[in-house]
């Protein structure tokens, strides 16, 4: 499922390919190629709990923003190198969506995302 993302105000989209199931969430970005502009990949769970990342075997750096069920964003972490064994931002979110790097420079703690195709 592809879903759009956005903020107008900060001037932020991104085409995100959506993993709902356990197996396209533990598989994420692994083995992927770099995503390109405005491409990302939305980990999104049933209900808000912490969500904990790696980046096993993710050849290229990412941008990653943890958001609540409202679509608002709740923590960032940006320039997650390849390999980094563990982020944790010990915050209840919804959902982790991951971009290119320095896609999300523009966007803060706070922001509020709209999508289509919920």
């Amino acid at each position: 499922m592809m879903l759009e993302l956005k903020n107008k105000k900060r001037g932020f989209s991104t085409n995100s390919i959506v993993c709902k199931n356990i197996f396209s969430q533990m598989k994420g970005l692994m083995f992927a190629p770099p995503l390109k502009k405005n491409q990302s990949v939305l980990l999104k769970f049933n209900k808000e709990k912490n969500i904990p990342i790696h980046m096993f075997f993710v050849f290229f750096p990412i941008d990653a923003l943890w958001i609540d069920s409202n679509y608002k964003i709740v923590y960032i972490q940006r320039d997650i190198k390849p390999f980094t064994s563990h982020i944790d931002p010990k915050t209840s979110a919804i959902a982790v969506l991951e971009t290119a790097q320095n896609q999300t420079k523009n966007l803060r703690i706070g922001d509020k995302l709209s999508a289509n195709n919920l």
